[in-house]
């Protein structure tokens, strides 16, 4: 979250209103266009560019009538660009003709057409644009993006085929062609861009001797770089390039902005071509808007820039019949003399517009967003009883516990042990986020600071909540989870840790290898444990975590699912422990460093995939009424049997069919059928045992109400800011209310192993 999402509703007396306000604006201006344009045209660059804003005002209001609008127009292309299929006309200098296949400004369709196929993955959404892509980068040319425009035209494309198929080729042509574009118009002293090879100074010059930099050039760049930083994964080797490239691109950007808001035509030389222009201005608005919101532009400049642009937009740009104006027409320069006027309109204008307001909206809303108030409301009510009290040692001696009818027995003190790890291990990502100073941020503040005394404790033998480590074999499953906790939190709940604190866990963590795990999921609490203790450098037990895995290898019995052991059980212990604690185990491996036999990376991608499966049938488990299957062992575990399709939209890899805006809508129907109205929490504020409600009868043996913190499993999506669009996405139905309200909705089919990785040796 961005530290201005509170420092907003300070400038703007109503943030509510204003949000309200902004999303008319976006109804008013996106009505206007397509009840006076048809959907009919060709997919060319200036079309295409108004889908591109037209799915972002999608994706904000939910609205399925301009959806239906970017499905005609994609329709009526056939899902192509240019529509040569003769590979040997294919060109890719400037042509509007059918064999300028390898052109950019046909390929920026693309991008619509693969958010299309997110919504509904049909294959031929995007057959035409892999066809196209993957046949360019096999080419030995890499000088594609030639000109400024294409930037925007062509880089996103590359991310949002990246994520579909996952071939990292996307990744590596991405960067290598961008080199290319930098060597070709790149001004390294300034950070901003010529529009091409033709405008370079001093060869070219503005009417007053300067350079020459073209807004709406350098506008394409900057929401270019924008929506690759949005798609671009975290760990990606050359990630660093694109955001330093952004940062500098912006703080350029800022310099050069006019005082009404706007930036002239020609940025460093407003008499060149003097007067407002509106796409310059919304990219760049847009493009500063999208860094603020994602924490990449902190300084109190970017936001006063981002609101004079936005109030331009609004109060000059925006005609009283829902025209954008002083849209300079057409072209690859500032021209003197050209006529920029109210009258002055267009398709990328409008596009441009789009963008711009409704990451304006996301901007606004960053406080206000109501389902995101409930689960943080939600989760602190779990957390907070429990955390306040084992913070200052307390819980032991005040939790009201609870256990099974039918009790095996075993020392209750195992109570708190499960209490404390299963609970760490769901709201960790949320307390992994930055501090601000909103409402949200002063909880999350709050119980990071009794976190962290609560970890000290949980290993102090002098405190009176120090767990119960050792003389049963419960301990492995839940110090498990508390490891879990650490590597979904690492640099929050880890790091800040004391020395000896954490030579107490590696100590603790240890001396559980006197366990012989069951032949069932719990190998992998073993493999969570020790592949954490690799993380942090010390010594592991590399056959315990490699046996684990191939364990878990063999037990996959397809289609996402997981046998608990030699036999399959149809529960949701695939949920509960499988696809986390597998993808985990073989990340903090990977991130260890260590070689083994195992491939842990490859071994990752093939998980990665099944996971993805399984959310995808999780996702289908929801009724249209927000409740799903009650079935297995272990059922008060409630939300945690969803946890999979919650870890996908963490890990911001939801498969093709499943959106941001229908799993979160999806979870939070699902929260409100099981917590509200509910006796879901005794007296004392604890969870009681139930699945729906206080429901004792369905306890397995071994369940106490420190067994039921796994619900907090299914809130790993707080882990993304709120700016995120899993946050700022409408609320869209999910896939049962689609199917049983005669809506399109994606197909399902079995997904077969593609990956099968060897031995290093």
């Amino acid at each position: 979250m961005s530290i201005f999402s509170t420092s907003l509703t300070a400038a703007i007396q109503n943030p509510v209103k204003e949000a309200a306000e902004a999303r008319s604006i976006i109804d008013k201006v996106n009505e206007h266009w397509q009840n006076n344009n048809d959907p009919e045209v060709n997919a060319f660059w200036d079309n295409a560019a108004y889908h591109t804003g037209n799915m972002e005002a999608y994706r904000l209001t939910g609205n399925e009538k301009w959806l239906d609008y970017s499905t005609r127009w994609a329709e009526h292309n056939g899902w192509a660009g240019a529509k040569s299929n003769d590979k040997e006309k294919w060109k890719y200098s400037y042509g509007e003709s059918d064999e300028f296949v390898l052109f950019g400004d046909w390929q920026v369709c693309f991008q619509t057409y693969a958010d299309l196929y997110n919504i509904l993955p049909e294959d031929k959404r995007i057959k035409r644009a892999r066809d196209v892509m993957e046949y360019e980068m096999s080419t030995p040319r890499n000088d594609y993006w030639w000109w400024a425009d294409g930037l925007y035209m062509v880089m996103p494309v590359m991310t949002k085929l990246y994520k579909i198929t996952d071939n990292a080729k996307y990744l590596d042509k991405l960067y290598e062609y961008i080199l290319v574009s930098d060597s070709i118009m790149y001004d390294t002293e300034t950070g901003l861009y010529f529009r091409d090879g033709k405008y370079v100074y001093p060869a070219h010059k503005s009417a007053n001797g300067k350079k020459d930099f073209w807004a709406r050039g350098d506008g394409w760049v900057l929401a270019g770089l924008a929506k690759v930083l949005q798609d671009l994964p975290v760990n990606y080797k050359h990630r660093q390039f694109f955001v330093d490239k952004y940062v500098k691109l912006a703080d350029a950007v800022v310099a050069c902005q006019q005082p009404a808001g706007y930036w002239s035509r020609s940025m460093l030389d407003e008499a060149h071509a003097p007067g407002p222009e509106t796409s310059g201005t919304a990219f760049f608005t847009y493009g500063l808007l999208w860094g603020i919101n994602n924490g990449y532009l902190n300084d109190a400049k970017y936001l006063e820039a981002a609101q004079k642009g936005w109030n331009y937009l609004k109060n000059t740009a925006l005609q009283k019949d829902g025209r954008v104006g002083y849209v300079q027409p057409i072209g690859e320069k500032a021209i003197p003399g050209q006529v920029v006027d109210a009258k002055s309109t267009s398709n990328f204008g409008v596009g441009a517009f789009l963008l711009a307001a409704s990451e304006y909206v996301r901007f606004v809303e960053a406080a206000h967003r109501q389902d995101r108030a409930y689960w943080v409301d939600l989760l602190y009510k779990i957390a907070h009883p429990v955390l306040s009290k084992m913070s200052t040692g307390n819980l032991k001696s005040d939790m009201l516990v609870e256990v099974s009818p039918n009790w095996d027995g075993r020392d209750k003190d195992v109570v708190y042990m499960e209490t404390f790890g299963r609970l760490m291990a769901g709201i960790a990502p949320w307390l992994a986020l930055p501090d601000d100073t909103s409402a949200e941020g002063l909880k999350r503040k709050e119980l990071r600071d009794m976190a962290i005394a609560s970890y000290r404790n949980a290993v102090d033998p002098e405190s009176p909540d120090y767990l119960l480590w050792r003389g049963h074999g419960q301990a492995l499953v839940d110090a498990a989870y508390i490891a879990e906790s650490f590597l979904r939190a690492y640099d929050a709940l880890w790091l800040p840790l004391d020395d000896v604190t954490k030579q107490r866990y590696v100590n603790e963590f240890t001396q559980l290898r006197r366990i012989d795990p069951p032949y069932t999921n719990w190998v992998l609490f073993s493999s969570a444990i020790e592949s954490l203790l690799a993380k942090i450098g010390a010594e592991c037990d590399e056959y315990r975590i490699n046996s684990a895995i191939r364990k878990v290898e063999e037990w996959y019995v397809g289609d996402g699912w997981y046998a608990d052991g030699p036999d399959f059980a149809y529960d949701y212990y695939s949920s509960f422990v499988f696809h986390p604690m597998y993808l985990e185990t073989l990340q903090a491996m990977k991130d260890s460093g260590k070689y083994t036999r195992i491939h842990y990376s490859k071994y990752y991608d093939r998980a990665v995939k099944r996971a993805q499966k399984f959310a995808i049938v999780l996702e289908r488990l929801i009724s249209p009424e927000g409740t799903f299957p009650v079935f297995g062992r272990s059922i008060p575990y409630r939300m945690a049997a969803l946890q999979p399709l919650a870890l996908m939209a963490w890990y911001e890899k939801l498969p093709a069919g499943l959106t941001n805006g229908q799993v979160r809508a999806a979870l939070t129907a699902v929260m409100h059928r099981m917590f509200d109205g509910r006796e879901n929490f005794n007296e004392a504020g604890y969870l009681t045992i139930g699945f729906a409600g206080r429901q004792p009868n369905i306890a397995d043996w071994y369940t106490n109400n420190g067994s039921l913190y796994m619900t907090t499993l299914s809130f790993l999506p707080l882990g993304l800011p709120a700016s995120h669009p899993f946050w700022t996405d409408a609320p869209l139905e999910w896939t049962n209310q689609k199917a049983w309200n005669g809506k399109p909705f994606p197909k399902d089919h079995r997904w077969g192993e593609t990956m099968q990785p060897k031995d290093l040796f």
